[in-house]
């Protein structure tokens, strides 16, 4: 079973980890031993961002940070969970080797300059979040 991780401050905690196994297994990574998905919710993000996510596939980690505000306005529970549940699948493609953060490479190809919204990996992320945060939270 992956080892789950919540950091800062956030109410409900305990439906927040119920949140993380099913959107693990709706990805289908839950299995995955010796692997580890650390969520840290902090105030805001240096890079302006609701969420990001960086991780190693041979070291077996994925760091994901979600922001609780913006400019000093909160973010509604719904909106930091649509946001964990994109950041989860780049979650998943770090892990299954899909995305490679030091080689800049999707599913084993270097890409080329694309627009944020048009890269692949992007996309993908986008396309699943509103079904699995409908599904799993």
């Amino acid at each position: 079973m992956i080892y789950l991780q919540i950091n800062g401050q956030i109410k409900n905690k305990k439906y927040i980890y119920g949140y993380l196994e099913n959107l693990s297994r709706s990805l289908n990574i839950h299995r995955l031993r010796s692997k580890a998905i650390i969520v840290r919710f902090s105030k805001e993000l240096d890079d302006g961002n609701q969420g990001n996510c960086w991780g190693d596939r041979k070291e077996g980690y994925i760091t994901i940070n979600i922001a609780k505000t913006c400019e000093g306005e909160p973010y509604s529970t719904a909106e930091m969970m649509q946001t964990l549940a994109h950041e989860m699948v780049h979650a998943k493609q770090y892990l299954r080797g899909e995305l490679d953060g030091y080689s800049g490479s999707w599913k084993g190809r270097k890409p080329r300059n694309y627009q944020y919204h048009n890269q692949p990996w992007e996309k993908e992320a986008y396309a699943r979040e509103e079904y699995l945060f409908g599904t799993c939270w």
